[in-house]
């Protein structure tokens, strides 16, 4: 197996990945780049890149069946792949967000990419490194640090994008992350769908009321939050989500 430190890049179109591979190297990351996508399939298992940028709309096999084919085994070829996975994509459609997120995506951008968007997911899907345990009793929100919040059991730390629950790493995508910090930055208060569709636009994402409560319904899920009994992210019927602090 090569060594993992490269990106791949997964699309049909030459010229924009090219491009991206181009602006990706000026920026220190090592990329190759796929064309073919049922080859993409193979490599991404068999090489294990640290992060594949993968298109949806390929000619040959499509973006989100390379995904749930590498997250969830695909027939003849052993073995999975659980990097981070960022999909591109030229359709303005929250249900292809939706159906991307539900196959195993990380992340999701919409053509055409913005490349310090760009390169700003990508850094930060990259960027989960190992931090020295909270050893601390988690308590309220800290005033005195404005990259780090903890509650009773929960730490949230924006700086290395780490989340801790009772001392154990909790995985989340970039947008999972980016979610739960704007809802536990404002404890308390209800965050209506339309005002967290804004920040997110104002992130780079395209955002939809849809793909605000997949994303919801996962950071729950991972933080073993029961959605039919709600006690950390609570749903407030006909107008949005409420987080509890303690």
């Amino acid at each position: 197996m090569k060594d993992k430190n490269w990106i791949l890049i997964v699309d049909d179109d030459a010229d924009l990945a090219n491009l991206v591979a181009d602006f990706l190297e000026m920026n220190g990351y090592k990329t190759e780049i796929e064309h073919n996508g049922a080859k993409a399939v193979e490599r991404i298992i068999a090489e294990q890149p640290m992060l594949v940028i993968l298109d949806v709309m390929l000619p040959d096999m499509d973006g989100l069946s390379i995904c749930r084919a590498v997250r969830h085994g695909h027939p003849g070829i052993e073995g999975s792949y659980n990097g981070p996975i960022l999909m591109l994509t030229a359709l303005n459609n929250d249900i292809d967000e939706v159906a991307g997120l539900e196959t195993g995506a990380d992340d999701y951008l919409a053509k055409p990419v913005r490349s310090r968007v760009l390169l700003a997911r990508v850094r930060a899907l990259l960027r989960r490194k190992p931090e020295p345990p909270v050893t601390e009793k988690l308590s309220k929100l800290h005033s005195n640090n404005e990259s780090l919040i903890e509650f009773d059991g929960l730490s949230i730390d924006k700086k290395y994008q780490r989340i801790q629950q009772h001392g154990q790493d909790i995985e989340l995508t970039t947008a999972e992350f980016e979610l739960l910090w704007l809802l536990a930055s404002r404890p308390g208060e209800i965050c209506d769908r339309d005002s967290i569709s804004d920040y997110f636009s104002d992130l780079g994402y395209e955002s939809s009321h849809r793909t605000i409560d997949l994303r919801v319904s996962r950071i729950r899920r991972k933080l073993g939050d029961d959605p039919s009994h709600a006690t950390r992210i609570k749903t407030i019927h006909g107008k949005g989500y409420l987080f509890v602090g303690d």
